[in-house]
């Protein structure tokens, strides 16, 4: 179980490696974000996008709404721009949520239906920390692009944060 100030600085931890990333990202020749390359979602717009649509339907489970996603490999956001965009409204959204949760909330069980429409359970706060891992995990596919390149990936590592970042108050979480 997370608390709630694991939770604010887990969805401010993911703003600020978003930022990083997509900082990077902007340095990039455009052709690259959407180049070829090896994996299932082929290209560096299509994996964030990935990662952005799977946001978009966690908050839709932590609302307890339905998403409207038939895939999770939809590409809403086919340029650049407007998916950095669309990930800070859905970071900050996050960032939001967290600060209006309690210890309870955080622990409260959601019921939910995943796209391919198996009925599961989670915590609210289980689902954020997915979401945070979640964007981890893809990063490293990104990264590992980046060395395709060649090109030097950023650094965003938690530890990087929470050492680098963030105030002392934040490593006590």
């Amino acid at each position: 179980m997370i608390n709630v100030a694991t939770a604010s600085m887990l969805s401010q931890y993911r703003r600020w490696a978003d930022k990083v990333f997509f900082d990077s990202l902007a340095t990039l020749p455009a052709e690259e974000l959407g180049k070829e390359r090896a994996g299932p979602l082929k290209s560096m717009i299509a994996t964030l996008n990935h990662v952005h649509v799977v946001d978009r339907i966690w908050q839709a489970h932590l609302q307890r709404r339905e998403h409207g996603f038939k895939t999770r490999m939809e590409v809403p956001y086919p340029e650049f721009a407007d998916l950095r965009r669309a990930q800070e409204e859905i970071n900050d959204w996050f960032i939001a949520w967290s600060t209006q949760q309690t210890d309870e909330s955080l622990n409260e069980l959601i019921t939910f239906t995943f796209v391919s429409g198996a009925r599961s359970a989670m915590t609210a706060g289980a689902m954020l920390l997915h979401v945070v891992n979640h964007a981890n995990y893809h990063r490293g596919w990104v990264v590992q692009m980046y060395f395709e390149i060649p090109a030097k990936p950023p650094m965003t590592d938690l530890s990087v944060y929470l050492t680098e970042v963030r105030d002392d108050s934040a490593t006590a979480c």
